[in-house]
């Protein structure tokens, strides 16, 4: 057998070095590099703010997409909205006895607002709008609601007293009750993003209206979405980061936004069974499998007792998780946490 010679052994073996680098070069050329479409706004009162993750070649699906999301939010906006004078929810409130028609997802989340209702031990109330109304206006004077003015306004609020009848109708059936789905609207309009975003063919996506979160398939890097907790002693720094992935993430407290008097904060957060704002939590996160229901979750979360409200999220399953911060150790944040929040839960706290 004919040796080979060594010196043209390694050409061969530099030749072949250099044709897998040339292979690689050309395959990145035609790897069709992801690209990061940004497009925020204004609805429901706040901000609202969409992220997608798409190649190149899906440059015109995406933006069709994200414009459908875009109207959708002004539909919603304009219909469940207490601000916008022809809402579903106007129509309702001011037909006191009277029947209302509505929309069909209006009728189908104060549906489901009743089904929280029960669910969290009937501290989710959609019927608070008297009460909410009344700390606002006393936040803003800087003065304190007095017993008398918490029980009148408090004695108008009533789930019992709204009546899903058929053919999409609603009446209520007590004067002065008054309906406000804006603490489940928000995550219903990061649902319907994440909905109408995958009927289009667009996986790769983040949704923030106005604070609930819906994460849908990867980020940019191909990983799961990291999202930042903020402290709620200090609102710059993070005190978590968790990974999700087609899931949603929510957050409430009383950090952010409160009523102000004597010097004293109290959660803008109503308990519907004190007529005073809630006490305990400094902030309750909740991922959960749809933004509509982490978004009634964590608003229960803060007014539940802290136990009661972990030992709810653990009977729901594996997909929905809670941390709770204590407000009773202002030296630093005492943390309660469901049993599944681990998973999620990202070692280091950064972004």
């Amino acid at each position: 057998m004919k040796k080979q010679d060594p010196k043209n052994q390694n050409l061969k073996r530099f030749g072949l070095v250099v044709a897998l680098i040339a292979a690689v070069a050309l395959w990145s050329q035609w790897r069709d590099p992801v690209r990061q479409l940004t497009r925020t706004g204004e609805f429901f009162g706040s901000y609202v703010k969409v992220d997608v993750c798409f190649e190149a070649t899906a440059r015109d699906r995406v933006h069709h997409a994200v414009d459908a999301v875009w109207e959708r939010f002004a539909d919603i906006h304009t219909r469940l909205s207490v601000y916008a004078p022809d809402s579903d929810i106007n129509l309702i409130n001011n037909a006191y006895a009277v029947p209302v028609r509505v929309g069909a997802d209006t009728y189908q989340l104060i549906k489901d607002a009743q089904d929280y209702y029960r669910l969290s031990h009937e501290v989710f109330d959609i019927t608070l709008g008297p009460l909410i109304k009344l700390w606002k206006t006393k936040g803003r004077q800087g003065i304190m609601p007095t017993d008398v003015e918490i029980r009148r306004a408090k004695g108008l609020a009533g789930m019992s007293a709204v009546k899903l009848l058929n053919e999409r109708k609603i009446r209520l059936a007590r004067r002065g009750v008054k309906v406000n789905i804006d603490s489940i609207g928000d995550g219903y309009a990061a649902d319907e993003a994440a909905r109408i975003l995958r009927s289009r063919g667009v996986e790769n996506f983040l949704v923030d209206a106005s604070g609930e979160l819906y994460a849908g398939g990867k980020n940019c890097q191909g990983h799961p979405w990291r999202i930042g907790i903020r402290d709620p002693h200090d609102v710059e720094r993070l005190i978590d980061v968790i990974e999700v992935s087609n899931l949603a993430v929510s957050t409430s407290g009383s950090y952010e936004r409160f009523y102000e008097i004597d010097g004293k904060r109290w959660s803008h957060i109503i308990d519907p069974r004190t007529g005073y704002p809630a006490r305990g939590i400094n902030s309750a996160t909740v991922i959960g499998k749809s933004a509509r229901f982490a978004d009634f979750l964590s608003t229960a979360l803060c007014v539940l007792n802290p136990e009661d409200g972990i030992a709810l999220m653990d009977e729901l399953g594996p997909e929905n998780a809670a941390m709770l911060i204590l407000d009773d150790d202002p030296q630093g944040n005492k943390r309660l946490v469901s049993r599944n929040y681990s998973v999620y839960q990202v070692t280091a706290p950064a972004l």
